[in-house]
């Protein structure tokens, strides 16, 4: 039949006119599409299919006025409806109501004068609204003409020909063999297109890549309104409006006059800048497009400040690049690339403001310029690893000119053992009481405390910092966030629960491109880990793994990493996170803030006995420790990594000036108290002397002071070295009661998930090696403990993996601490 497809008839013109009877004698068919749909391929096609069943076709109202009429039973197909005349458009109207004749309309869009037509159509007969070509209809295109393509080439393809049905064809039927004959195909399509064009369309398109919502009433290229209008109609018709197709933008510029297009866009400023409609993607885009306006940088600098960081230092880039800043505008541009992540940018600005005030005596930089550019340098610095050179600059600057950064520079002066430079620095502060240093000078007040005094009151005051308004604020570049500073001191003093509530508030307020989001993160996995959670990395977002870090939080980043796995029991996987750790340490200094990084690095490089690249940063930490007086908030977690240090070295002779020292702080400090009884525990074993009770009561008090890991592997440990099988017994079921204990405290899915084998796969011998073996103990040491070898238990090891479908070691871990929290009967 003539309305079946016909010969050469492309696939998607037979879909689109699948349901559309041809042969209808009264047909009413509006078609809606620019040139880059598939309305030129269709409107193609109905001619072909109604000339093939034997009716006319006209194309064209001429001679079609009143009295005159088309013949019976053809068909008027009028393209580019959307620049007839209002003459032609009455005639239109007129035929309409002709019964015996069909109607079909092409148009690029639906102007206000089709909309009477259109609405007459859609309710009489038809009406088809065609889109360009997405990826699905491309793939489809490419399987049609039997082209390969993988998802690379799709949706460069996709890009580049801006969904153009023609641009397609002429790609399809070359069928190249490279992205880069691609282009060329495209190109050559498009030029084409583009030089067709008549030069006021041709300017028209060019305009609306800058202003994809211009108007035709924004024109003028000295051209009476109702020439511009049929122009604009027809340009918007040619699916090449508004295009973000490189290909199309490159067509262009070849063939229009870019002084004449300039003009017009500084024209089209100035009445949006007047009607103040302009809007920040318009903004960019002219000035991308090479104008350049005053109103334009002065709408940049009025919208730097509700902008992201990100956002804003591209703002100020490109004020920068037609004009000079002032020392002000410099500064804000340096902190806007801080926190944006752009360090190298913003030391380089921040340095420009130190430098003019070096060689300049009459320079433009004030005290207060000079404090900030080094606040900025401090903190890039804090961020490189090298609190240390923080602390430098700021005794550069000296007291008397810290003003209103004075806080920020007693924090850095603390967290590199400098005590007496904190107290002057805070007593020197000057400035307005602004919310943020309100909130950091409470911080470092708190800080100070938490050296000087006891810690619960120094937590107390900063935890108020952060409550205060413009607490958490990360809008002034600093060398550490404040919720980070405050969740690192919770987290030293045994809290996470409170740690993790300082961190969660941080983190939903964080922006993914802000200079703290990683950190954040990263501390919150920290105390996941510590409190026994599993799974902590892979609940990092992919971005922070995968990197690229500064220093600082590759150091925390990679310490975590070797955490776990040393938590895991698996040295396999030890070996390869100290491997790729072990790059961190050459570019790390030590500070106060970065005390448990170290530690956790220290105790996997004594368990894989490669001390030597650590060894260093351990005596630093000890000399920082020492500097400051040995303050039980932050030099206690230390001193525990020390205990834990001598346990894996099996040296009793190390333990002892770390027991003494938490045994001294324990006079004071509850942390320090429980960590000391612990130590004491520990030595007590490593000389063979084990007391269940005092064993059981010291493992509880690390699990009370947030270290259940810590807590079962002593009990764990001790069940080991029981000269008695009771005693054994009952520090199995201590440790295990822990374990349980702190699965129910946390809100890992895994541990809920009810998908673990029960224990009765496992045999009773296999029970008690699982048991041991979550417990973390070699297998040597599971050996001793069941009186078999070494060999053997690897043997059990490997059976009860196959039992419970474990993939890796990891998954091991987590399975059979699920089976002893669901199933306690295992022993």
């Amino acid at each position: 039949m003539p309305n079946q497809r016909l010969e050469n008839e492309p696939f998607y013109v037979t879909d689109l006119l699948r349901r559309i009877d041809v042969l209808d004698t009264s047909l009413r068919l509006f078609v809606v599409g620019n040139d880059a749909t598939a309305r030129p391929h269709l409107t193609a096609a109905l001619v072909n299919r109604i000339t093939a069943s034997g009716r006319t076709v006209i194309t064209s109202l001429t001679g079609l006025a009143p009295p005159s009429s088309p013949p019976h039973n053809c068909v008027v197909l009028i393209n580019d409806a959307q620049i007839l005349s209002p003459t032609e458009l009455q005639i239109l109207t007129n035929l309409l109501h002709c019964n015996d004749i069909g109607i079909v309309i092409a148009s690029g869009r639906v102007t206000p004068a089709l909309g009477p037509t259109h609405s007459d159509i859609s309710t009489t007969g038809t009406v088809l609204h065609l889109s360009p070509a997405n990826h699905s209809t491309i793939r489809n295109l490419a399987a049609e003409r039997g082209v390969a393509i993988d998802d690379t080439t799709l949706t460069q393809l996709e890009l580049l020909s801006a969904g153009s049905f023609g641009s397609l064809e002429a790609y399809f039927e070359s069928a190249p063999a490279n992205s880069s004959d691609m282009s060329e195909v495209l190109r050559t399509h498009f030029l084409h297109q583009v030089t067709a064009l008549p030069p006021l369309e041709r300017d028209i398109v060019k305009i609306s890549l800058a202003i994809s919502d211009v108007d035709v009433h924004e024109l003028h290229f000295d051209q009476e309104r109702d020439t511009l209008t049929v122009a604009f109609d027809r340009a918007v018709s040619t699916g090449l409006f508004a295009s973000q197709s490189p290909i199309i933008a490159d067509a262009l510029a070849e063939s229009t006059n870019a002084g004449r297009i300039r003009t017009e866009l500084v024209k089209i400023v100035d009445l949006r800048i007047k009607a103040g409609t302009l809007d920040m993607d318009t903004a960019t885009r002219l000035f991308d497009s090479g104008v350049r306006h005053k109103g334009l940088t002065n709408y940049f600098r009025e919208n730097i400040d509700n902008s992201t960081a990100e956002t804003a230092a591209d703002l100020f880039r490109r004020v920068q690049s037609v004009e000079d800043l002032n020392v002000a505008d410099t500064l804000r541009y340096a902190q806007v690339a801080a926190r944006s992540g752009n360090l190298d940018n913003a030391c380089r600005l921040a340095d420009s403001v130190l430098t003019d005030a070096l060689t300049n005596l009459q320079g433009t930089a004030d005290c207060a310029s000079l404090a900030g550019a080094v606040r900025i340098r401090a903190g890039a610095s804090a961020a490189c690893g090298q609190l240390r050179v923080a602390a430098d600059l700021y005794s550069w600057l000296g007291p008397d000119r810290l003003g209103a950064e004075s806080a920020f520079a007693a924090i850095t002066f603390l967290g590199t053992g400098q005590l007496d430079e904190a107290i002057a620095a805070l007593a020197n502060g000057t400035g307005s009481p602004s919310s943020i240093t309100v909130g950091a000078t409470t911080l470092a007040d708190g800080l100070i405390q938490s050296i000087t005094g006891v810690a619960p009151i120094a937590l107390n005051t900063m935890s108020r910092a952060l409550a205060l308004p413009g607490g958490t604020d990360s809008s002034v570049f600093q060398p550490d966030s404040a919720p980070a500073l405050v969740a690192l001191a919770l987290l030293h003093n045994g809290a996470p629960e409170r740690a993790a509530s300082a961190i969660s508030a941080a983190i939903a307020i964080d922006d993914a491109n802000s200079h703290t989001w990683a950190r954040h993160h990263i501390l919150s996995a920290w105390i996941a880990m510590l409190s026994g959670h599993d799974n902590v990395l892979e609940k990092l977002p992919k971005e922070i793994v995968t990197g690229p870090l500064r220093e600082r939080d590759a150091l925390f980043l990679q310490a975590l990493i070797v955490g776990v796995a040393r938590r895991s029991g698996d040295l396999a996987q030890l070996r390869r996170a100290w491997s790729s750790a072990e790059h961190t340490l050459s570019a790390c200094n030590v500070d106060l803030f970065a005390l448990m990084p170290i530690g956790e690095l220290w105790l996997a490089a004594v368990r894989l006995d490669e001390c030597e690249p650590i060894e260093h940063l351990v005596d630093d930490a000890r000399s920082l420790l020492r500097t400051l007086g040995e303050p039980p908030l932050w030099s206690s977690p230390f001193h525990w990594y020390g205990v834990q240090a001598a346990i894996l070295s099996q040296s009793p002779a190390d333990l002892l000036p770390h027991a003494r020292t938490l045994t001294e702080s324990a006079k004071t400090h509850t942390y320090a108290a429980g960590l000391a009884n612990a130590g004491r525990q520990w030595l007590l074993l490593m000389q063979g002397m084990v007391d269940a009770d005092e064993v059981e009561s010291a493992a509880r008090g690390l699990k009370r002071i947030g270290l259940p890991w810590d807590a079962a592997r002593l009990a764990g440990e001790a069940a080991l070295r029981a000269p008695d099988t009771k005693s054994a017994t009952a520090l199995l079921h201590v440790a295990r009661s822990l374990r349980i204990e702190s699965s129910i405290d946390r809100t890992d899915g895994f541990e809920s998930s009810g998908t673990v084998a029960p224990p009765s796969v496992l045999t009773e011998r296999e029970q008690e090696v699982a048991e041991l073996v979550v417990l973390g103990l070699t297998y040597r040491e599971i050996g001793e403990r069941l009186y078999i070898s070494a060999k053997t238990v690897e043997h059990h090891v490997a059976r009860i993996k196959r039992k419970v479908d474990a993939q890796s070691r990891s998954d091991l871990m987590v399975i059979l601490r699920t089976m002893i929290t669901l199933h306690p009967t295992i022993s």
